[in-house]
């Protein structure tokens, strides 16, 4: 089990936007990969408009074999207009839990 930091960086206002493009990708994101949203977080002191969200992930892998489905995948698809036009910057991570 590994786990998808994604720090998104948004265009101003589109937070709402922002939360109905989850509410959407989430189930495609599970259906085609495995994925499990665990929590996304609004910033509130920091860099301005950004979200975080942490996804459980089967393995690494998951990650490019999921988007690379999701690229034939019509329900996907969709949403690809929206995270266009609201989406700025991304940055993914992937992390492993310490024993702890």
């Amino acid at each position: 089990m590994v786990y998808l930091f994604a720090s998104v960086k948004l265009k101003s206002g589109s937070v709402g936007q922002f939360t109905e493009l989850l509410q959407g990708v989430t189930p495609v994101l599970g259906r085609l990969g495995g994925w499990k949203l665990l929590g996304s977080y609004f910033n509130s002191i920091g860099r301005m408009n950004t979200v975080v969200d942490v996804w459980e992930l089967p393995d690494a892998n998951a990650v490019q074999s999921t988007l690379d489905k999701a690229a034939q995948d019509p329900e996907w698809q969709k949403w690809v207009p929206v995270i266009e036009e609201i989406v700025e910057d991304e940055t993914l991570q992937i992390l492993t839990k310490l024993p702890v």
